[in-house]
């Protein structure tokens, strides 16, 4: 899927205005990540998005990895944010359970993640919670971050 130039534009803002929960893209990054995603999404201008690799993306992060050596069949949420501005509004549960249709109506019967353990990020895990992801193993990336592996199953 593609962005519109604005829209490339307002995604890469509010991914860097979040970089500590997602990490710093640089404009090349991003494009990278919208070319090989199975679902790119973005609600408002400015509000929030969505960006996800299936297991046929030609992506190679570490994370997506984890998952690919575990599972034949996912969707892999790469990154979502909402600003603070819209938060509360529901924008974050809509993107999922669009992407979750979408997956299911793909024959995906797995949508998976991971979440910040160490830093910690209590919010992110109580949304996953409510939506009924379960965390399933962690891992530490570096001295300074441990994240948590997340699946929920359709």
């Amino acid at each position: 899927m593609s962005l519109t130039s604005d829209q490339f534009d307002h995604v890469l803002v509010l991914n860097n205005i979040h970089a500590k929960e997602t990490s710093f893209l640089e404009s090349a990054d991003l494009q990278r990540l919208v070319e090989r995603s199975y679902l790119t999404k973005t609600i408002g201008s400015l509000d929030a998005f969505l960006i996800t690799m299936s297991h046929n993306s030609p992506h190679d992060g570490i994370n997506f990895s984890w998952f690919k050596k575990r599972y034949e069949s996912f969707a892999y949420i790469d990154r979502i944010v909402t600003a603070e501005h819209a938060r509360g509004k529901g924008h974050a549960k809509k993107l999922y359970l669009d992407l979750m249709a979408k997956a299911k109506a793909d024959g995906i019967a797995l949508v998976c993640c991971e979440i910040n353990h160490i830093p910690e990020n209590p919010g992110s895990v109580a949304f996953h919670q409510k939506l009924g992801f379960e965390m399933i193993d962690t891992a530490a990336l570096d001295e300074h971050k441990t994240v948590g592996y997340w699946i929920k199953k359709l």
